[in-house]
Order: structure tokens, then C-alpha cells, then sequence
């Protein structure tokens, strides 16, 4: 049984604060021509979609990179240069699994904006995770919990995007 306290529960929200804000940065300061400049496969449909796009591709990396930074600056990692490569690449994880998420949703025919349950959720997430494991990962029982709650906080979030019409569907 895992024992939540404190501790803990700040490890987990100092874990997923690069990963979540590089995922959420893209839907507020992207936009601009799509990272797939609108190929097209020979299933007929596009290799990733409209949604994802040059700009949001690199705007969600620099936030990953500057949540890094303020972290650091709040509570100093080893080196200015490990704050600055955790931040790069959890922002890339978080951002290669949105769009590896969005490969997946192309191929089996679900579109740009539908809902994918689960796969929407975790596929940034998952990504942070398996490249800042390179660096290092926190406890076994930091990433499962962060794991857990992703969809959760995830779905939340998605809401209150919605209801404050920065996002067109609540999922």
C-alpha cells in the first residue's frame, strides 16, 4: 500500500508541472501551418492532422523547458544544465506523445478533435516519461501516481478549457 503524505504529493505535482503545462501550451499559443504539411498516407488519411502544428510543436517544448527552469529556480536541480535538459526533454516527451498519440488516432480513423479515451489523456504523459527516464525518473510510486491521476486531472482540465471557450469539445 502506498502511504500518500506531503512529500509525496509535492513530488508528484513537481513531476507532472513540465509535462502538463507542454502539453496544455500549444492549444493556448500554437496554431500556424500543420507539422505534417498536409501529407496525406496511403490509408488517405493525414500522418497527423490539423491540430498539430509547427508552432505548438515548439511552443510546447520551450514551456517544458521554462517550467524546468522555474523549478530550478525555486529548488535548484544538480546544474543549470540538468534543469535545462529535464525541461527539453520532458516538454519533447509530452509533446512527441501527443503526436505519436495523434499518428495512432489518424490510422484507425478517428479525427482531428474526437475523443479517444485514454489514449488523449496519457499519450503526453507516457511520452515525458520515457525520455526523461534517460535523466533519471522520481519513485516507483511518483510515476504510478502521476500515471493514475493523468486521465483524471486531464479530463478536468479539458472542461474548464471548455466552459471558458479556449477549447471547441469537453473532452
Amino acid at each position: 500500500m502506498i502511504e500518500i503524505t506531503p512529500l509525496l504529493i509535492f513530488n508528484i505535482i513537481w513531476f507532472i508541472l513540465p509535462p502538463y503545462i507542454a502539453n496544455m501550451a500549444p492549444a493556448v499559443w500554437g496554431g500556424g501551418p500543420p507539422l505534417d504539411g498536409g501529407r496525406v498516407l496511403s490509408d488517405g488519411r493525414r500522418l497527423f492532422g490539423k491540430g498539430k502544428t509547427i508552432k505548438g510543436t515548439f511552443v510546447g517544448i520551450l514551456a517544458g523547458v521554462i517550467i524546468s527552469l522555474l523549478q530550478h529556480i525555486a529548488l535548484p536541480f544538480p546544474s543549470l544544465g540538468y534543469a535545462l535538459l529535464r525541461g527539453f526533454l520532458m516538454g519533447a516527451g509530452a509533446i512527441g506523445g501527443d503526436i505519436v498519440g495523434s499518428f495512432i488516432k489518424r490510422r484507425v480513423n478517428i479525427e482531428s478533435g474526437d475523443a479517444a479515451p485514454l489514449l488523449d489523456q496519457l499519450d503526453f504523459m507516457l511520452g515525458a516519461i520515457v525520455l526523461v527516464a534517460l535523466l533519471g525518473l522520481p519513485s516507483f510510486e511518483v510515476v504510478l501516481i502521476s500515471i493514475i491521476i493523468t486521465p483524471f486531472v486531464h479530463f478536468v482540465s479539458n472542461v474548464v478549457w471548455y466552459l471558458a471557450g479556449k477549447k471547441e469539445v469537453w473532452w
